[in-house]
């Protein structure tokens, strides 16, 4: 499956929130099951969902859409807009053993924090009492994206290549019993076409090598506001060990979600500030990179519609707001979708 990489960027907030939506649900609501009916943290035997999501995005970034013939560095990039559809969103598959504390699965992630995509992961869980869960869990890279061979090629047709991330994340939740979380990853970023600064010396284009490792750490805290609310609240870490100096950078990013549950639905609105700084200076526009994005996003989700057991819906709306000390790769992002969603 391919995505393009300006749609990936709005969807991985999306996704976050589904994923908090499923961390949390049992705090808002229960799980639907007495201690008598189940006997550790999840029901025994095989469950899962699958997930439609579509919809249309836009965005203006010159990095990762945008034209694909550009006359100069210092052109505005042109607002493209782009349906979507992911037929495998917040999909996946797994088994709980006897006594249900422990668990196999597959699928893809909801919470894209890993490495800030969308992934199909295959893993384990373990449910602790008084200790925690903690799922370890392994990244193929089946799932790829779109971006440019050469995002700097000037006054010839740029061409699309994949991309795609492999690695490895460790989830603790619930520590102690509380609402305490840790999240770490490292994965492999792969362009299979890597051809920035094509038009340079080979100096310059060793300085603009995207590939390279990545590491990912995350702490957050869930906080019950009411019966039918909880606030969550995060702080991560992302090094991006490019190959290339001038793309080796620091990220940071606090993110606040509120979650209020009613009866048969959940509004989640979520707010996320992010900032970047790069290593060395980028050498076609003789600066070190440093970039600000703030992100709004809301979802609204829906139970067992018409009274259909297990079958959903949702909408969702987000903007982000992405500001360099480079105009290259400053852009405006939004989205809008919807999705129906089968859980058994």
């Amino acid at each position: 499956m391919k995505v393009r990489m300006a749609c990936l960027c709005m969807m991985m907030s999306t996704a976050f929130v589904a994923h908090a939506q499923e961390n949390t649900q049992d705090n808002l609501q229960g799980n639907g099951q007495t201690q008598s009916q189940q006997a550790g943290k999840w029901e025994e035997g095989f469950s899962g969902s699958a997930m439609l999501l579509f919809g249309v995005t836009q965005s203006n970034s010159q990095a990762d859409s945008g034209d694909d013939t550009i006359g100069s560095l210092d052109e505005d990039g042109e607002k493209q807009t782009e349906g979507f559809v992911f037929p495998i969103a917040s999909s996946d598959l797994s088994y709980t053993f006897t006594g249900g504390n422990h668990q196999v699965f597959i699928g893809t992630s909801n919470a894209d924090i890993a490495l800030g995509r969308p992934h199909l992961q295959v893993g384990y869980g373990q449910h602790i009492d008084q200790v925690g869960t903690i799922k370890l869990s392994y990244i193929p890279g089946l799932i790829s994206s779109t971006t440019w061979q050469d995002p700097f090629l000037v006054g010839s047709k740029r061409h699309e290549t994949d991309r795609t991330i492999k690695g490895a994340r460790l989830q603790f939740s619930e520590i102690l019993d509380t609402g305490l979380g840790l999240e770490f990853a490292a994965g492999k970023n792969e362009i299979d076409d890597e051809l920035s600064g094509s038009q340079y010396s080979s100096q310059v284009q060793s300085q603009l090598d995207r590939e390279g490792d990545l590491y990912y750490g995350e702490l957050y805290y869930v906080t019950p506001v009411t019966e039918t609310a909880l606030i969550r609240s995060s702080f991560s870490y992302l090094r991006n060990q490019a190959n290339g100096d001038a793309m080796a950078s620091n990220q940071y990013t606090g993110q606040i979600a509120l979650f209020q549950r009613y009866q048969q639905s959940t509004l989640t609105l979520s707010l996320k500030y992010q900032y970047a700084k790069f290593d060395e200076s980028h050498p076609l526009f003789d600066k070190v990179q440093e970039n600000d994005a703030v992100g709004l996003l809301a979802t609204y989700t829906y139970d067992d519609i018409f009274g259909w057991q297990g079958v959903g819906v949702g909408v969702l709306a987000g903007f982000t707001e992405h500001l360099s000390n480079i105009d290259f790769y400053q852009y405006e992002s939004w989205i809008l979708g919807t999705g129906i969603r089968y859980v058994f």
